[in-house]
């Protein structure tokens, strides 16, 4: 991941968590968007979400993100391994 990419998702990770009691107290279990430092919205599924981030922002990266007290943490060990890219 180059270097950019991770100081933008940085930033949307730091978004998110100075938002992240507010959009508890609000809508907890929904989705929430964020492009840098910009608040997208909330939206009732991921795929609104990415809809709406698509529209607003076009074919780029954003960061949506589950609105949860408590994240579940996923492993892909696909991704950990580096296995995406591998030729068999």
């Amino acid at each position: 991941m180059s270097e950019v990419i991770q100081s933008r998702f940085a930033e949307e990770l730091r978004a998110y968590d100075l938002k992240k009691e507010e959009l508890l107290k609000l809508c907890e279990g929904k989705f929430a968007l964020f492009k840098g430092a910009e608040f997208g919205g909330v939206y009732d599924s991921a795929g609104a979400a990415y809809s709406a981030g698509i529209e607003k922002y076009g074919d780029g990266s954003f960061l949506i993100k589950p609105v949860l007290r408590v994240e579940r943490i996923e492993q892909i060990p696909a991704l950990q391994l580096g296995l995406l890219n591998a030729c068999l």
